[in-house]
């Protein structure tokens, strides 16, 4: 019987960042069953729920994989990201209130506490960009930007931000503040795709000091 409140879906994405279940494995669904204590129906559910965040991709006859995060997928992901965000904000600039620059600041003086904890900074961000995005009519370009955030946060626990890019990308979001307060939709835009390949940039690196050895970028 299972004694965790963490649902299974979460217990299984902890153990592919975490290098339990190891990229490009094939995931059977009775030892995946053993593994957890779980019946194989949960198992199907949590797989499919991973498949739609990204990390697991599922083949029609032939099973579930664990996808390869490498950094060709991360540029895609990042690609994608640079196109759909701009998109995004350009409502939101169009529509902010001073309600809405007031729930951004208050968001923002809490990432600049700079919690040390890479989850909770995880958190603030992803909170900081829904006040932009969530209220946006396309909630297919909604649900693309979730599925690619939840792989990008789960690659920033492999590899934690740099404190360099938590200084970066503070400014980064005190600029979009100041585009989307004066209603500057260009700018913010520009803005918005220049924070997401500054973001790209640094994880590609700390993903490249991994796989030299080098000492993670947090160290110094």
């Amino acid at each position: 019987m299972e004694e965790s409140f963490q649902p299974l879906h979460e217990r299984m994405r902890e153990d592919i960042i975490n290098g339990v279940l190891t990229e490009d494995s094939w995931l059977k669904t009775h030892d995946l069953a053993r593994r957890y204590q779980v019946s194989t129906n949960p198992i199907r559910e949590a797989l499919h729920q991973l498949s739609g965040e990204g990390f697991v991709i599922i083949r029609r006859n032939r099973g579930a994989r664990v996808r390869t995060l490498d950094e060709a997928f991360v540029r895609n992901i990042f690609d994608i990201r640079a196109l759909i965000e701009p998109y995004l904000v350009s409502l939101f600039v169009e529509q902010a209130t001073e309600e809405d620059l007031a729930a951004m600041e208050q968001v923002q003086l809490r990432i600049e506490e700079r919690p040390a904890d890479q989850i909770e900074l995880d958190r603030l961000d992803d909170s900081f960009h829904g006040i932009m995005y969530d209220r946006h009519f396309n909630q297919e370009a909604l649900a693309i930007r979730q599925r690619h955030s939840e792989v990008v946060r789960g690659l920033a626990r492999r590899y934690p931000v740099s404190p360099a890019r938590r200084l970066a990308m503070i400014e980064e979001h005190r600029a979009i503040m100041e585009a989307v307060a004066r209603h500057d939709v260009k700018a913010t835009q520009e803005i918005v795709e220049k924070h997401a390949r500054a973001a790209e940039r640094n994880l590609i690196q700390r993903m490249r000091q991994a796989v030299k050895g080098s000492p993670p970028a947090w160290a110094g």
